[in-house]
């Protein structure tokens, strides 16, 4: 009977042993890795009109918290440039502005984003979606551009 108790306490400690180094071997390491971009969202509180907007300096970043009531300190702006999206007034929830892949035009950055159409059970109520998102700063100019749906 001890025998079988022993092993029996053995196999236990042996397979919990195991499971735990393949969790912590199946943890992925995001300690040691930096974030490479700044994003803030929200669903109310954008302007009504859809539109764009880029901050290239604090001045009109304060302008952009001010419009969608963002409390963020401000990018490095020596670096960086910020592009805010907004989808205006919508009867429902779910509209969310989506940046796609910046592209390199010569010393001119471009940004393109689309508009998100939600699918599926939504909030039923008016909404204001609004997206920002910090980029590197190019030697050019920031074109900002909406594709279609």
């Amino acid at each position: 009977m001890k025998f079988r108790f022993l092993t029996l306490a053995l196999l236990t400690t042996a397979a919990a042993a195991s499971a735990a180094e393949k969790t912590a071997a199946a943890k992925p390491d995001t300690e040691n890795k930096t974030m490479t971009s700044q994003e803030w969202k929200g669903q109310y509180g954008g302007p009504l009109e859809p539109g764009h907007m880029v901050a290239a300096d604090v001045t009109s970043w304060k302008a952009l918290a001010a419009k969608v009531g963002l409390d963020a300190s401000a990018p490095d702006f020596t670096k960086s440039v910020a592009v805010a999206v907004f989808v205006g007034e919508r009867m429902r929830g779910g509209f969310t502005a989506a940046f796609e892949e910046s592209v390199m035009r010569g010393d001119d950055l471009l940004v393109r984003y689309r508009i998100k159409i939600p699918s599926g059970f939504t909030t039923q109520a008016l909404a204001q979606p609004w997206k920002v998102k910090v980029f590197a700063r190019p030697k050019g100019k920031v074109i900002v551009e909406a594709i279609a749906p």
